[in-house]
């Protein structure tokens, strides 16, 4: 029954038909970049395949994690057209209970940023579009077999980008009043209503017991669904869901998951690593290499680096501040999440720059018969380096901050303080080399 003084729900079609406009916007949008980079120029900085996706996609997707949330899992292309295919086709199957997990979607990460370099993707209009079909096919027939949102919480690594990097976003979807959850006997935010044809929440977050972002696609079904105008997109302080290790609807506790804990460490080292392999010394060192070894295969030398950033740096930095957690608190991984605000300010940092210095680029290819120069494609580097140390700064203070707020014993916050301070004065020495503005005739940028 309704509790007493509650409120039908009233205009929740609307929100779904803005979802609906958003998710048909980017697919028309893909299908465009599809066909431009399947059959239009294959120099990529003649090509709007190549510049949106790697410069101008990337750059508005991390600050639209930062300023509002998961709006791009929100306006998602691929579950549009999954949901269009759900009308034909049902599917029958639950995602298989082994693979209820991370590891399979950190593979898939980790692949996409090595294959990134090893098939110099940004160099590649054609790679570039073939990785959107295959985007495509992945989430559509994943989600015609098995049933709920298994690509979006099994598989998708831009999802799984997504929500970790949500942790430090300033909103989140969650209940106006947890009485009125209490006294609600449908949970139609987790079931939905067939009735009115309306759809739960397909990562099986139960809203009374959700806490945060993770595995939150902001998809809003939960919000259409409640029958009382029980939940909103609230404000909420950045990375406060990480201060506390309590139990959330379909995650569980958060120091237990050692898949996203995995998932973490990766998206922070991972980050160093897709910067540092654009810059002048990651050529220089793979040259010398190969002249010290006389070893010419680019796949093992990529390999060897990705061995360096993404297992021995991690245990070099790691190993000693989670030894004296562990002493001191008697609770194994627990300070591994203070990893996310800086780790998340590295890929902002670097994905900045691109946008920044490159805004305007995609013009002279929209208006052919425009002549611009390319002082005036973005921003000077001289002006975006200031940006992104001010930004590895507070990724750094946010780190601090979450690691001063979950324990409070000294010894414990000083080694992972000396632990983000060697990551970060490492992003300031990556950020700062010469980086090579990959796919536009903006250039190498000091």
């Amino acid at each position: 029954m309704m509790p007493k003084g509650i409120p039908k729900r009233i205009g929740r079609r609307n929100l779904h038909y803005l979802k609906i406009l958003l998710q048909l916007s980017l697919l028309v949008f893909s299908v465009i970049l599809i066909a431009v980079g399947l059959w239009g120029p294959q120099f990529a900085p003649k090509n709007l395949t190549t510049l949106f996706v790697w410069v101008h996609y990337r750059g508005f997707l991390v600050l639209g994690l930062l300023v509002w949330g998961n709006i791009f899992c929100m306006s998602c292309p691929f579950i549009f057209v999954r949901d269009c295919m759900r009308v034909f086709i049902t599917p029958k199957y639950l995602w298989p209970k082994k693979l209820q997990n991370k590891w399979v979607a950190l593979l898939l990460f980790c692949s996409v940023l090595f294959f990134y370099e090893y098939l110099s993707l940004w160099s590649s209009p054609f790679k570039t579009a073939l990785i959107i079909i295959a985007f495509f096919l992945g989430a559509v027939l994943t989600d015609l077999i098995f049933k709920k949102a298994s690509f979006c919480k099994y598989l998708c690594p831009i999802g799984q980008f997504n929500f970790l990097a949500s942790t430090l976003s300033p909103k989140e979807v969650k209940a106006k009043n947890l009485s009125v959850c209490q006294s609600c006997t449908t949970l139609d935010c987790l079931r939905g209503n067939k009735e009115k044809q309306l759809r739960g929440c397909e990562l099986h977050l139960l809203m009374p017991k959700k806490k945060g972002n993770l595995d939150c696609t902001f998809c809003m079904d939960c919000v259409a669904a409640c029958p009382y105008e029980n939940i909103h997109v609230a404000n909420t302080i950045p990375s406060a869901e990480l201060w506390q290790d309590s139990h959330r609807s379909g995650v569980g506790l958060l120091t237990q998951r050692k898949d996203i804990l995995a998932f973490i460490i990766a998206f922070t080292f991972g980050g160093l690593l897709n910067a540092f392999a654009m810059t002048g010394p990651a050529q220089l060192l793979k040259d010398k290499i190969k002249e010290m070894l006389n070893f010419q295969n680019e796949f093992l030398i990529l390999l060897f680096f990705f061995f360096l950033f993404l297992i021995v740096l991690p245990v070099l930095l790691l190993v000693i501040p989670e030894k004296i957690s562990r002493q001191f608190s008697g609770q194994k991984f627990k300070l591994i999440p203070t990893l996310l605000p800086l780790g998340f300010s590295v890929w902002l940092a670097h994905y900045s720059f691109h946008l920044l210095t490159g805004f305007f680029t995609f013009v002279p290819l929209v208006m052919t018969k425009f002549s611009m120069p390319v002082r005036l494609m973005g921003l000077s580097p001289s002006i975006v380096t200031p940006i992104q140390i001010g930004l590895l700064t507070l990724g750094f203070i946010g780190s601090v901050i979450v690691s001063s707020s979950i324990v409070e014993n000294k010894k414990i916050q000083l080694s992972w303080i000396a632990a983000h301070s060697t990551i970060t004065l490492l992003a300031f020495w990556i950020l700062t080399m010469p980086m090579e503005m990959r796919g536009t005739f903006v250039g190498l940028a000091p």
